[in-house]
């Protein structure tokens, strides 16, 4: 074989590399940013809540405030949901651009994959996607439960 296979080869290899790092960096920063994110929102909306029970001219109506806690509750468990859920989608795509790399490094060697290599990657990837879905739903989840519990603490004050 060329030169040419070789020298095709061994860019592969590094550009999966890098893609299973910068992966990494991702992966940290969905952890970072979604967890802030949920428990800045929702947590604040709690907060928020207690803030204003504690005022003495305060006419409530006690049910409609439980209610308004359970959603924001529901939704701050959905933002957390989202938050592994992405971190675990980045942790699978990892996977398979490591895959990827190692099938680059044998093909440069010409080396034969290891049994199963093309099934271990199609698994990593079904399982990222199913991650990432997962998360989207649940991000869904979370902004809808923190409209939900808006709605019910404004529709609980008088």
């Amino acid at each position: 074989m060329s030169d040419d296979y070789h020298d095709t080869n061994e860019r592969d290899y590094e550009r999966f590399k890098a893609d299973a790092t910068q992966r990494l960096q991702f992966q940290h920063d969905f952890a970072q940013t979604s967890l802030k994110s949920g428990v800045l929102v929702n947590g604040g909306a709690i907060v928020a809540l207690f803030t204003f029970l504690g005022h003495d001219k305060a006419t409530i109506t006690p049910d409609a405030l439980w209610w308004s806690f359970g959603w924001f509750v529901g939704a701050l468990g959905a933002g957390l949901v989202a938050h592994l859920g992405a971190f675990l989608s980045q942790a699978f795509y990892m996977r398979v651009s490591e895959l990827e790399a190692v099938a680059s490094r044998n093909a440069m060697a010409r080396l034969m994959d290891a049994p199963g290599h093309a099934e271990s990657e199609a698994r990593a990837l079904k399982r990222g996607n199913i991650a990432m879905g997962t998360a989207l739903v649940a991000s869904v989840l979370s902004l809808v439960g923190f409209v939900i519990g808006a709605a019910c603490a404004l529709s609980g004050l008088r």
